[in-house]
């Protein structure tokens, strides 16, 4: 109990510090620009390798309670991660939204991610070293820029058309949300998780955007 307890302690001052997170990831994404009543596009990857570039820094403790194995900790910390989404595949009204077809349409864009992340982390998990279990919720801001050709479902008085229109968006700031679970060994972590990207508001005449992805990867913590 001793040697987890000061093992408890570690993990605790490994965390004081600010990291950087790279690695990879096999990512499911989607993409929709819609006004909201009759005219929408909705794009997907039909999942694809993706880069993982993320930022964590030091751990702020906001209640410790003691476990079997060393300690349970509800904290915060602040996060950023950048993207760059890349669809190539059209959805349509009554298909899947995971899996597209290939019409030539794309959206492509980048994006970078900020929000506090208030988590629960349990460990060590295994008697004598340091890893640990997370799972988190973080609330934020993204500045997100989008580009590319994709198909409109317009319906007026019953009838539906389908229109390729290019479109263009300048950065802008949108509503940024994680879910975010990690089994850390290490300086390795196994990460799961969900981004959420909503413009809450008009970025292209009368249409509103959005774009989320799951993910389920390995990353290499570099620490300073």
């Amino acid at each position: 109990t001793t040697q987890n307890e000061g093992l408890a302690d570690e993990i605790s001052q490994y965390l004081s510090g600010q990291s950087i997170q790279l690695g990879g990831s096999y990512t499911q994404s989607y993409f929709f620009l819609t006004n909201h009543t009759n005219s929408h596009g909705t794009l997907t990857d039909n999942g694809r390798a993706s880069p993982i570039i993320d930022y964590t820094s030091s751990e702020h403790i906001l209640y410790k309670f003691p476990m079997k194995n060393g300690d349970g900790v509800w904290g915060f910390n602040f996060t950023g991660s950048f993207g760059q989404p890349h669809l190539r595949y059209q959805t349509y009204p009554g298909q899947s939204v995971l899996r597209g077809i290939d019409v030539n349409t794309h959206i492509d864009g980048d994006y970078l991610g900020v929000a506090p992340f208030v988590y629960l982390r349990l460990g060590p998990i295994y008697p004598g070293t340091d890893s640990y279990w997370l799972f988190g919720y973080g609330l934020g801001g993204a500045l997100f820029h989008f580009s590319g050709l994709p198909e409109f479902d317009t319906t007026v008085n019953g009838k539906t058309t389908i229109t390729a229109m290019p479109v263009s968006s300048s950065t802008k700031l949108f509503l940024y949300q994680t879910w975010k679970w990690q089994f850390h060994f290490g300086n390795w972590d196994i990460v799961g998780g969900f981004k959420e990207l909503d413009s809450e508001r008009k970025v292209i005449g009368d249409y509103y955007a959005g774009y989320s992805e799951m993910l389920l990867g390995v990353d290499y913590s570099i620490r300073f």
